[in-house]
């Protein structure tokens, strides 16, 4: 399977957003109209790579700026639950990332290996690091 090259993309082959806004029409209509026993979650990334035209999937990364720590948001979170269960059940690693910038740029990260080790064992790591890790998965 290669990637789909009739969509748009940038010179490093990202594909580029051409409406410019978040389209929530799925969103709102799945709050506003389905009754409040029905939930629904998305996935942040969902890292993977394409070798001999086979998706091999990689990890799942739920991201969140660097102020988001409380439990309620995190780990008793049923958001934060549901997306842990499908990384279990894909036998993939699960990260939950946060991140630290500046008025424009990432500075810092902080990476917990859920299933791994303990949230107070997050690793920060630089930007440059983080590419690294993320390039040798």
């Amino acid at each position: 399977m290669t990637p789909d090259t009739e969509l748009p993309r940038d010179s490093k082959g990202i594909r580029i957003d051409v409406r410019g806004e978040r389209d929530l029409v799925f969103n709102n209509w799945h709050r506003n109209i389905l009754n409040n026993r029905c939930y629904v979650t998305d996935i942040d990334f969902l890292e993977y790579r394409i070798k001999k035209d086979e998706i091999i999937l990689k990890a799942i990364f739920e991201v969140k700026e660097w102020h988001v720590t409380a439990p309620k948001y995190i780990e008793n979170c049923s958001n934060f639950n549901a997306i842990k269960k499908v990384a279990e059940i894909v036998k993939i690693p699960f990260y939950f990332t946060w991140y630290k910038k500046d008025s424009e740029n990432i500075t810092l990260f902080k990476v917990w290996d859920v299933f791994k080790e303990n949230k107070q064992n997050s690793k920060e790591m630089t930007p440059q690091e983080f590419k690294a890790f993320i390039e040798s998965l």
